[in-house]
């Protein structure tokens, strides 16, 4: 429990110190991870492999987060197609809360949201603050990064989305 304190702490100073971060470009392989959906369902990044994949860590303790996540809907929404998935890693250490954030919004996410209570997925990513944002292209390989969130980045969301749809 102690562990999970201080993790949590880290990444609150990290969302508040990086909160003007704006994107990142990458080109490094995402680590594979696999987790159970709130539905129960065992996924593994992996599966997604020929997709353009946004994988997006959050917390309900987590101001922008309550900003982002409706937002994060509405652009799945408008971009759900086969060829792009969404994954929400939620980091909560209780599923209650969890699902009293979720059971407030309408409409509910139509895309999985895996449950990482442990907190076992986040360093893999070397995520640092919340919510921390990151496409990952057909390959399989992290594109783009971004760390907090902010209105303007559903633009940038848009033009990389585009971008890695059309790559081969």
């Amino acid at each position: 429990m102690r562990n999970t304190v201080m993790f949590l702490l880290i990444l609150g100073a990290a969302a508040f110190i990086s909160s003007g971060l704006s994107q990142e470009k990458e080109d490094s392989p995402a680590p594979d991870f696999q987790g159970k959906t709130v539905e129960g369902k065992e996924i593994k990044l992996s599966e997604f492999k020929g997709k353009v994949v946004l994988l997006d860590f959050w917390a309900s303790w987590c101001p922008p987060c309550l900003e982002e996540m409706p937002q994060l809907i509405k652009f799945y929404r408008s971009h759900n197609n086969s060829d792009f998935k969404l994954i929400a890693v939620n980091i909560d250490d209780k599923a209650g809360n969890m699902q009293k954030f979720l059971d407030k919004l309408f409409p509910q996410p139509q895309f999985p949201v895996v449950e990482d209570h442990s907190q076992k997925i986040p360093p893999l990513f070397n995520i640092e603050a919340m919510p921390t944002t990151i496409f990952i292209d057909k390959k399989g390989n992290i594109r783009y990064r971004h760390d907090g969130f902010e209105d303007s980045y559903v633009a940038d969301f848009n033009s990389e989305l585009t971008q890695l749809l059309n790559e081969n």
